[in-house]
């Protein structure tokens, strides 16, 4: 993929993010409820003290894993959903894997959130999924390809979302390289987190079989 397209997918990716913080922006949480040993050692006090935008990947990465299961509701989740797509994107080394990240909406229920919240989350899901493309297809330049497309896919079928946009996607000449790096990868080697996705991981399982969505 040319430096153009990879620019245009960072910038998409950054509007839509931005589209998420105006749309959840909340008051700040007056406390994060959790067991009382995980409050203890997640270091929650700093995602209440520190100016969203300014909570780093690692301070953030203790909550996210035991987000709704043994920290956090509804409420510090919503607040806090913005900086942790954020630096899943643009810090992923201090992140959550995005099938972590993106496999909490479902236990938030997001599906019962207002639609026009839905819809950003949708598009930056779709706009993040093109920019871990572009990131595939720029190491395939360089003899590599990664797995960041994959995880998002993987992330969007744990949120319980359609998978058919992103297939085709897949199904196009320009992402010829990453596809044939799945099917390649099919026996064995693909994310583990595909095991919760059954109805997803069966979808792209037959673009994988048929070369096509």
């Amino acid at each position: 993929m040319n430096d153009e397209a990879s620019h245009q997918a960072d910038k998409r990716v950054r509007e839509a993010l931005e589209a998420v913080y105006r749309t959840f922006d909340s008051p700040l949480p007056k406390v994060i409820e959790g067991c009382p040993c995980c409050i203890s050692t997640r270091g929650t006090d700093v995602l209440l003290t520190t100016p969203l935008r300014r909570i780093t990947g690692q301070a953030l990465w203790r909550y996210v894993s035991g987000a709704f299961l043994t920290i956090g509701d509804k409420e510090d989740f919503r607040y806090l959903l913005p900086r942790i797509l954020d630096v899943s994107v643009f810090d992923p080394r201090n992140a959550n894997y995005p099938e972590v990240v993106l496999g909490k909406l479902p236990l938030a229920g997001w599906r019962s959130w207002a639609p026009n919240e839905q819809r950003v989350i949708e598009a930056f899901t779709d706009a993040w999924f093109e920019q871990a493309l572009a990131s595939d297809l720029a190491e395939a330049d360089d003899g590599w390809i990664g797995t960041g497309a994959e995880s998002v896919l993987c992330g969007a079928a744990r949120a319980e979302m359609p998978l058919e946009r992103w297939l085709v996607r897949l199904s196009k000449p320009d992402a010829a390289p990453v596809l044939a790096d799945l099917k390649q990868r099919f026996s064995g080697e693909m994310s583990g987190f595909w095991e919760y996705a059954p109805v997803g991981f069966q979808a792209l399982s037959t673009i994988l079989a048929q070369g096509r969505a």
